[in-house]
């Protein structure tokens, strides 16, 4: 995928076509295929201890400590570095000329974590382990724009969101054009991303799909924040 990060061609009408819609589309039709094939499935039943009648990651104290809140510490400490220096930007001679690009990127980081959070709260897919298949007490269920009382909370998944925002980064950095950052940036939101839903998955907090939703809505969001920027950029998105 870091190729798509040097496309060259009109500006904005090229970064859109591939950032929010070809990447995130992929996303989206993984997802759908990891539900349709039964993947999510499959992948949640290895993970499973049939005879616990639990998923033992779930009671992992490293696990939960590094993987998952550790993890989801580190995105939100970076998000408010970023806030910080966009906030003071004005006043620092190196960094006032990117004010628009850190601001951006704090824009960026945030608005695919609080649609997939703004979700949850609207749609009754229930977590791994609230299902009756995996020890819960739930049904399946994909109904949306259901009451507070009745959403399930749990799709799509929040801290897969968070780390793959990240790619606001690699969007950050093909603004200010320094694209070796921008690969660095890809891999690293790319890599977050899975980590921290392998990490959800194998607690049985989310089935692989949650999180590759979660991957479309966040490269979506990032790309929609970023067009403005890089339509004035010129030849490269």
């Amino acid at each position: 995928m870091a190729s798509v990060l040097a496309l060259r061609g009109p500006k904005a009408p090229a970064f859109l076509a591939v950032h929010a819609l070809l990447v995130p589309g992929a996303f989206a039709l993984a997802a759908v295929a990891c539900a349709r094939l039964g993947v999510d499935r499959a992948v949640s039943d290895l993970v499973f201890d049939p005879v616990q009648g639990a998923f033992p990651a779930r009671t992992w104290p490293l696990l939960e400590l590094f993987g998952h809140r550790i993890a989801k510490s580190a995105v939100l400490a970076l998000w408010l570095a970023l806030l910080a220096a966009a906030a003071v930007a004005p006043w620092v001679s190196h960094l006032s000329a990117h004010r628009r690009v850190l601001w951006a990127t704090v824009a960026a980081l945030a608005a695919g974590p609080l649609i997939v959070v703004a979700l949850k709260g609207i749609n009754s897919h229930p977590c791994p382990w609230d299902l009756k298949r995996y020890g819960g007490l739930a049904d399946a269920s994909a109904v949306w724009f259901v009451p507070p009382s009745e959403a399930g909370r749990c799709f799509p998944s929040g801290h897969a969101s968070g780390g793959f925002s990240l790619v606001a980064l690699a969007f950050a950095a093909r603004a200010v054009g320094r694209r070796r950052l921008a690969v660095i940036g890809l891999a690293l939101a790319l890599g977050a991303g899975v980590l921290a839903g392998a990490v959800r998955v194998a607690q049985g907090a989310h089935f692989v799909g949650h999180n590759l939703w979660s991957a479309a809505i966040a490269w979506c969001a990032a790309a929609l924040v970023f067009a403005p920027l890089m339509r004035e950029r010129g030849e490269r998105p």
